[in-house]
């Protein structure tokens, strides 16, 4: 009798292969992203650590509202485990893992699992994904809530289980949306194509008045908040809205800003954001992504992701800085390319199942080789690049590493530059092996440890004992530890 393919191994079980490839490319990712690579902060991150410890219930200040939800999660992981570089890229983590998986299931949910298991494999192993999920700062927000958004609103439209709790999930991520940069397009994206899309027009019609008066009157309470803010402060709403006043306005720079995060392929990357975003491979894929859509613009999926890019993209070209916010709307255009190429070999070949499954293999090769490339890119980028690892300091882990060599002796201050108390007082807040002080104010413990930015401060009867340094090239004397000599 015949083998056919449908009795074969790799046929039978090819979905539970995908998703076990798709759970170690999540861990692997991981491991390599949040605990080796980098390896270190910078400054963006550090800022976020200082805003996130000054968060209080008696002062509230109008600034503090921006990204808010981040930064109370960020909050608890310090009361919970202290301060630390795992620690601070903790939130970014969790937010990071529930949008692959979000990105699954919406994947899921609008294609066929072939689709969802390709596309959740491209985008969990890009460069922007692995930025995003270790970068302790909010940026990860926008994406986090837009693919949930997104994905809680179509179990909705197609009457899912458990739909009450989708609505109420719609309308916590909604006013979450509100507290993020840009998110505010979200809301507007969703509104706008609830109100044009006839499917999407008619479900909300059929909700109970009851549920909208008291989901309306929860939003309006939870935003009560930032509403107080903008009020106070109108800076704050321009900073909602994208409209960064500090990064200034210049065409030219935005401009060439704005082609080198998508188009400038062959200028290596200076900054700490690993540009282009997306590989030449990545950006064909989604230009075939972009052409169906605006094929498929009476679906109601087409109009979310068209209404999104319209209005996402100009604000994106006034503060370039929040390019990574982008991310979902590439994903949804990764989806569609792939879907796309997968149909159009289907069509060559109806009822030859060999050469259907044949078509895949070099469609498959295609995929893996731009994993592949955005891995070693991101590894190597952030392993080798020094223009890249000029952005981030390893000083914090050195610090820990230089503690626990200490001991638990005599008490130890850190001493410290003006600009860098601030966030290493946050850390002797949460970690009583030490304290910290500024360099103008005499340390008084017997061990001190001088940072190499406040080095040059005076010192007065003490002896240089230790000089701690990583493994850079240039300026890696990071740490001095002076000891007091015992009377």
């Amino acid at each position: 009798m015949r083998t056919r393919v449908t009795d074969l191994f790799i046929y039978k079980w090819r979905y539970p292969l995908g998703y076990l490839l798709i759970t170690a490319l999540l861990i692997t990712t991981l491991a390599v992203a949040t605990l080796s690579t980098p390896g270190g902060l910078r400054a963006g991150e550090m800022e976020a650590t200082v805003k996130s410890a000054s968060l209080s219930v008696e002062v509230m200040e109008p600034s503090m509202v921006v990204n808010l939800p981040y930064h109370i999660l960020q909050r608890t992981g310090f009361m919970l485990f202290g301060v630390s570089t795992f620690t601070i890229k903790l939130p970014s983590i969790i937010l990071g893992l529930l949008t692959i998986i979000g990105i699954f299931f919406l994947i899921r949910v609008w294609f066929r699992r072939n689709v969802a298991i390709l596309t959740t494999i491209l985008v969990a192993t890009s460069t922007q994904f692995l930025f995003l999920i270790q970068d302790g700062t909010a940026g990860v927000m926008f994406s986090f809530v837009a693919v949930w958004l997104l994905l809680s609103g179509t179990f909705i439209t197609r009457n899912f289980m458990f739909d009450t709790f989708w609505k109420v999930v719609v309308g916590a991520l909604l006013a979450t949306a509100l507290y993020i940069p840009l998110g505010i397009y979200l809301v507007i994206t969703v509104i706008v194509t609830a109100a044009l899309h006839p499917h999407i027009r008619y479900s909300f019609k059929h909700i109970a008045r009851l549920r909208l008066v008291l989901a309306a009157s929860l939003g309006a309470a939870s935003i009560t908040p930032l509403i107080y803010a903008c009020i106070v402060n109108p800076t704050t709403l321009l900073t909602l809205l994208g409209i960064n006043l500090g990064v200034g306005f210049s065409f030219m720079e935005h401009a060439t800003a704005m082609w080198r995060a998508f188009c400038d392929f062959p200028t290596p990357s200076t900054g700490y954001l690993l540009t282009p975003l997306y590989s030449l491979g990545v950006v064909v894929l989604m230009t075939i992504g972009l052409y169906q859509v605006w094929r498929q613009r009476h679906t109601a999926r087409s109009y979310f992701v068209l209404i999104l890019g319209i209005g996402l993209m100009p604000f994106l070209f006034i503060d370039p800085t929040q390019v990574t916010s982008v991310f979902p709307l590439a994903t949804l255009l990764m989806a569609y390319g792939i879907s796309t190429l997968i149909k159009n070999w289907y069509k060559l070949f109806p009822r030859n199942p060999y050469a259907r499954i044949g078509g895949l293999v070099p469609l498959t090769i295609i995929i893996l080789g731009m994993v592949y490339s955005g891995v070693v890119r991101y590894t190597h980028s952030y392993t080798y690049n020094p223009q890249v690892l000029s952005h981030y300091s390893s000083d914090l882990r050195l610090l820990d590493g230089t503690l626990n060599k200490i001991g638990t002796g005599p008490s130890i201050t850190l001493v410290t530059s003006q600009h860098e108390f601030a966030f290493y007082n946050v850390v002797a807040h949460y970690d009583k092996r030490f304290g910290a002080t500024v360099a103008i104010t005499p340390p008084t413990s017997s061990t001190h440890i001088w940072t190499r930015a406040a080095q040059s401060g005076k010192k007065v009867n003490t002896t240089l004992t230790t000089i701690v340094t990583d493994g850079r090239a240039i300026a890696s004397d990071r740490f001095y530890i002076y000891k007091t000599p015992q009377k």
